[in-house]
């Protein structure tokens, strides 16, 4: 790799050969990123050992202050809420009606910009018409998981409710709206309750900005952001669609039908299998999962045999087996035991049948652009592994039918899945999981920058955004056997920390890592533990350092680190590679003051680097703040809040530096511009 020099990474040969024989590497990377765009670094000063010309042997970062990038986003580091359900892991309070203080405490100290609502795959399927109004009044919600998750939820914690905290906090709204349940015309009309001021009524119906007023919020909400769907690419989240990824992108972009075989129906808002079955009473009611359907396409079974279809129930014998079937609705009524017979209790009642026609993203982007022009409509089928990667994408079919001007945005799921991407199932030793960390950022950090090229290709002036990523074992891994901390520990936030610099060197204008609000005390992948504590983890606490960055207006400066030293992981392999040890961006603020940031990935070893700041002449004074913790695995928890805490100090600097990053660190030096 060219401006890279080998630093290896220490560890034990034990360590190093512990490889189980039937693991194998990925094989397939997409690294897009430069190590131009590198960005947090860790910086200790070595105050007055400034040179005028670098060693050879130490990493040059040059940022070139009068070549700018992008505009300064607050809305880097903000955060998907990835349940709205049963208090969104305690950020609500339904007895005082309002949001719990100390997350708006800690959500404000993390300078968390952007949050979304109602979440993802388990907000799949929600109605947001159910979610507001009085909340004894409001209706259940389905689970969008597979399976149908536990079954049905309180919509306690609604639109308002989400507004409320998001006012609180002074984060930006972003809304994913369901595209499974509901109608453009649906989502049309969550726009206007969200945006319209009272008094107006841009599509006609119901004036929903008197309904929002009624509930108690006459202004307008002003959301800008909203997605269409949630991961419409994965297994589990097709729904309706097909399974086939170049049918399935064809339906989730402009509609269609699709056949259903031997689907359970739903009882209400439950679609477990249990809900399915006959609870043995007169007039059950159950409907398809993905209405309306295409007229006499249903076959409905009971315990495995096909009732017939009757037209009025009241004309059946009791020993008829029929139901009456209502395709716009996709209820199937059955007899009461007088006119026709009464399913046996606990028969299993399923349902082939074709779902549709049903509406695609052009559809709800239209309609939701019909009722706020202003709103941004992000399409969500952005695939990032397996096959579907080498298939028609979603900028290139919107290409092709001549549509590249109507979609705002594209927003992906970069997670790092420590089980797809590294076919593995633990970790031997805790260093394993830190280079798993910064080998699978870079390939997060490749698929975005893959993404952009691809919209531009077709000449579309859409963007990409983030809602969700992180990196994570999926499939129920919890506890590693070799790093119990790794999912809150500084791995993780320096896994996060690389991502941001890179994203700001990338242009995004917003992106959402990682949940607010863990579903453990311990913390999961999330910014804040779970309750009673809400810990602030490490993740926190660098977002804490960023804020003022991120806040401080101004642009992106191009950033680029020269010879940077490459990590050598405990278990090297040819297809796997290694890692840059350097991941930088810098931006100049709106106040003249040129704010640097610098991580450091290796585990345990500092990194000597000079600065080069291109059209910047600095005062000489500069204020440091670091993050590093004791080691990579040091994290913060209940009985230890501070373990991982920002230092601060301020050095003296001549106008050309070095630094030593400490190892496991992100770094901010923010220098005044000389007067």
């Amino acid at each position: 790799m060219p401006n890279s020099r080998e630093l290896p990474s220490p560890g034990t040969q034990a360590a190093r050969s512990a490889s189980p024989a039937t693991r194998r590497r990925p094989g397939r990377t997409s690294i897009a990123i430069a190590s131009c765009l590198a960005v947090a670094f860790s910086l200790t000063a070595t105050a007055g050992s400034a040179r005028a010309e670098r060693a050879t042997d130490d990493p040059l970062v040059l940022v070139q202050a009068r070549k700018p990038v992008a505009p300064v986003s607050p809305h880097l580091t903000g955060s998907n809420i990835d349940q709205w359900f049963d208090r969104a892991h305690g950020l609500w309070d339904p007895v005082a009606a309002a949001p719990n203080p100390d997350v708006v405490a800690k959500t404000r100290r993390a300078g968390v910009g952007i949050v979304r609502f109602p979440g993802g795959t388990p907000a799949n399927l929600y109605n947001w018409k159910e979610g507001i109004g009085p909340a004894a009044e409001r209706g259940c919600q389905t689970d969008g998981r597979p399976n149908g998750g536990p079954g049905s939820h309180d919509s306690n914690y609604g639109p308002d409710e989400f507004m409320r905290f998001v006012t609180e906090t002074g984060a930006e709204p972003d809304i994913m709206t369901p595209m499974i349940n509901q109608t453009p015309a649906d989502a049309a009309d969550w726009v206007e309750y969200m945006n319209a001021p009272v008094g107006t009524n841009p599509r006609g119906g119901t004036a929903w900005a008197e309904v929002r007023a009624a509930n108690g919020h006459p202004a307008p909400y002003g959301v800008k952001y909203w997605e269409i769907g949630n991961e419409p690419d994965r297994g589990g989240q097709n729904y309706w669609r097909s399974t086939d990824p170049e049918i399935g992108l064809r339906q989730y972009t402009f509609g269609g039908s699709q056949a259903q075989v031997g689907q359970r129906l739903a009882r209400g808002c439950d679609r477990r299998a249990a809900a399915s079955a006959s609870d043995g009473k007169p007039g059950q009611r159950l409907e398809v999962f993905f209405p309306p359907a295409v007229p006499d396409s249903q076959t409905i079974y009971v315990d495995g045999v096909a009732w017939s279809e009757v037209d009025d129930l009241a004309q059946a014998d009791a020993d008829d087996q029929v139901y009456r079937f209502d395709p716009d609705t996709g209820q199937a009524a059955f007899g009461d035991g007088v006119h026709g017979a009464i399913p046996a209790k606990g028969a299993a009642i399923r349902a082939d049948y074709v779902s549709g026609p049903k509406p695609g993203f052009v559809d709800f982007h239209a309609e939701m652009k019909a009722a706020d022009p202003s709103i941004d409509v992000c399409a969500t089928w952005a695939p990032i592994s397996g096959a579907a990667l080498d298939g028609t994408s979603f900028p290139e079919l919107m290409a092709q039918h001549g549509r590249s001007d109507e979609y705002d945005c594209v927003v992906m799921h970069t997670y790092t899945n420590f089980r797809r991407d590294f076919e593995d199932q633990d970790w031997e030793t805790a260093q394993e999981g830190h280079d798993e960390h910064m080998l699978g950022e870079a390939r997060a950090a490749g698929l975005v920058g893959d993404l952009q090229a691809e919209i531009a290709r077709y000449d579309s002036d859409a963007y990409v955004a983030l809602s969700e990523f992180g990196a994570l074992w999926f499939g129920g891994q919890k506890d590693v056997s070799s790093y119990g901390s790794w999912q809150t520990a500084m791995s993780h936030a320096t896994y996060m920390a690389s991502q941001w610099a890179r994203y700001s060197q990338l242009g995004l204008p917003w992106a959402m890592g990682n949940t607010l609000i863990s579903e453990e005390p311990a913390g999961l992948r999330a910014v804040l533990g779970g309750e009673p504590a809400f810990v602030f983890t490490a993740d926190a606490t660098v977002r804490e350092q960023l804020k003022p960055v991120l806040n401080a207006s101004g642009s992106v400066v191009q950033t680029a680190v020269r010879e940077n030293p490459l990590v050598t992981p405990v278990e090297p392999e040819p297809e796997f590679g290694t890692y840059e040890a350097l991941v930088s961006s810098a931006m100049v603020g709106a106040d003249g003051r040129l704010r640097l940031v610098v991580v450091n990935r290796h585990p345990d070893q500092p990194v000597n680097a000079q600065i080069a700041l291109d059209g910047f002449l600095h005062s000489g004074q500069a204020a440091v703040s670091t993050v590093a913790g004791e080691h990579f695995t040091s994290f913060n928890s209940i009985e230890h809040p501070d373990d991982v805490r920002i230092e601060r100090s301020t050095v003296s600097l001549a106008q050309s530096f070095s630094y030593r990053f400490p190892a496991h660190s992100v770094t901010v030096l923010e220098l005044p511009p000389a007067q």
